[in-house]
């Protein structure tokens, strides 16, 4: 017998939960911490530091030897070009550097189960992982191949407000008066918005509606607030630093590209601390280190909370708008409210809870035992009932996937193949034809289209629907005509978001050819 674990793999933070031996929920540490920083640093090509102990090594070096918020690319194939603290360099995807960070922590936390449970029952047996609900389909499958390479063969994924309304629920038990109500989680972390409608319904976690951003998270609130600080330290002492890199220029900034970067970090650490401790506290002043003209300027910020909700509101709004055509989607379907649940370490910023009781006309807005640790507490019982996993929860597409159509008028127009709203697992059929006899290879490329916050995007340039992945069909049987042939592609969206594709060539007859060694693969997993 292992051990069951819940991993809230976070932008900015991962938490690991798991149910001790007298039965309660708690936190794993890694090095003392139970919020442990997704941050990775590379001493070596062979030897690096995650957590803490990577955060401080970044903060101070201020070089390319760390890697930050690389969450939100896993699915993506440009690499990072690190340079680590002994000079050596490597180039990484960044699904590789997330298998690296999840084998450490896995091998550190691992010891402690060990410690706790004997070498018989400590080791790490069933794992669910969560994942922000307004991942792609291709961001779910990396984090899962990522996990399952860095040792989690059997990882499973989960939305992380499901997880939320899973730890709701377990930790105020269960209550029969409320069973057929709906609980909204309104999940506001480091680099991901989502907010969901759940129902509990015959011991089943039923996502009714579920929309989100996973642009916006605490990363987007600070940068704000850097800006706030940049503008002041141009202001105050006659520089003309860009606050994008793009317009970085040496001449104009009189500083090199180096020292630009270096006093970005320098501002955007500032800011973060300033976000951090006005959720407690009501003013704070914090010094910021600044390169200039060969000098070394220590910059007086001085910041309220008044100054920091001015920073961050239009973003909190966005947020609200979100969760209020969520709402308005879930009533449609019969579904009633009866708790607004906040998770998620940006929701600690007291603006959100104001925002949110007075743009909903709600009083019932909670903060649960621990807003940082929620998610994996409920990943955690969900890993706990790993059998019965797929009957513990039902949820639901929150975007449409399809194809562009190829020729004519038509060019370019987006083609739902999979609309939003269905239950998952969830199958659909789509075939496509050869564009000329004998040919051996097929690429299809699909997208997914943000429906809810995008509903006039139509072209597959338009914002909102955005490119996931090519399938290649290769080693198509040799002597194919064109008009004799029909290539039949089966997509599921399964219980867990990510997307399982087969392939079936058939004749016009509908019978299936003889394929021989019918090669199919995505793009993203070429290396």
């Amino acid at each position: 017998m292992g051990k069951e674990i819940g991993i809230d793999f976070g932008t900015t933070n991962t938490v690991i939960s798991y149910i001790n031996k007298k039965g309660k929920l708690r936190q794993l540490k890694y090095e003392g911490q139970e919020i442990i920083p997704t941050v990775i640093y590379f001493l070596s090509k062979d030897e690096y530091l995650i957590g803490n102990d990577a955060k401080k090594r970044y903060k101070f070096k201020k070089n390319k030897a760390g890697c930050i918020n690389f969450k939100p690319k896993v699915s993506e194939k440009e690499k990072y070009n690190i340079v680590a603290e002994d000079g050596s360099r490597l180039s990484l995807r960044p699904k590789d550097i997330t298998k690296l960070f999840l084998n450490k922590l896995i091998r550190g936390i691992e010891e402690r189960l060990i410690k706790e449970f004997g070498p018989i029952d400590g080791y790490i047996e069933k794992v669910v992982i969560t994942v922000p609900a307004k991942f792609s389909s291709s961001e779910k499958e990396a984090i899962r191949k990522a996990a399952q390479n860095a040792g989690l063969k059997t990882a499973k994924l989960a939305a992380e407000p499901t997880a939320a309304a899973i730890a709701y629920q377990n930790d105020i038990g269960e209550d029969e008066s409320s069973q057929e109500k709906a609980v909204l989680v309104y999940d506001f972390g480091g680099g991901t918005f989502d907010v969901s409608v759940i129902q509990k319904e015959n011991g089943k976690f039923k996502e009714i509606a579920t929309n989100g951003d996973k642009d916006l998270g605490g990363n987007k609130l600070t940068a704000c607030i850097a800006e706030e600080i940049l503008n002041r330290i141009n202001d105050d002492y006659g520089m003309e630093m860009p606050f994008d890199e793009e317009e970085f220029d040496e001449e104009i900034c009189e500083m090199s590209r180096e020292t630009y970067e270096k006093n970005i970090i320098s501002i955007y650490q500032v800011a973060n601390s300033i976000k951090e401790y006005l959720s407690e506290e009501l003013n704070t002043s914090e010094l910021v280190n600044i390169d200039f003209e060969g000098k070394n300027l220590e910059c007086e910020i001085d910041f309220s909370r008044k100054d920091l909700e001015k920073c961050i509101k239009k973003e909190i709004k966005h947020t609200i708008e979100i969760t209020k055509n969520t709402i308005d989607e879930a009533k449609e379907k019969g579904a009633e409210i009866s708790q607004v649940v906040l998770a998620g370490g940006s929701s600690n910023i007291p603006l959100v809870k104001e925002m949110l009781e007075e743009k909903l006309s709600r009083n019932d807005v909670v903060y649960c035992d621990d807003v940082s640790t929620l998610i994996s507490r409920g990943a955690a019982v969900m890993a706990n009932k790993a059998q019965e996993m797929s009957n513990m929860t039902m949820q639901i597409t929150n975007v449409q996937l399809g194809i562009a159509a190829t020729e004519g008028v038509q060019y370019g127009k987006f083609q739902v193949i999979i609309p939003e709203n269905e239950l998952l697992p969830c199958t659909k059929y789509r075939n496509f034809n050869l564009s000329q006899d004998g040919q051996r290879r097929l690429d299809i490329v699909y997208y997914e289209r943000d429906i809810k916050n995008y509903p006039n995007a139509i072209r597959i340039d338009d914002n909102g629907i955005n490119e996931i992945d090519t399938l290649i069909i290769d080693n198509l049987p040799s002597g194919l005509k064109k008009d004799e042939v029909i290539v039949e592609v089966k997509f599921t969206a399964q219980s867990d978001g990510s997307l399982d594709i087969n392939v079936n060539i058939k004749d016009n007859n509908g019978d299936s050819i003889k394929q021989g060694e019918l090669l199919i693969v995505k793009e993203s997993d070429l290396e």
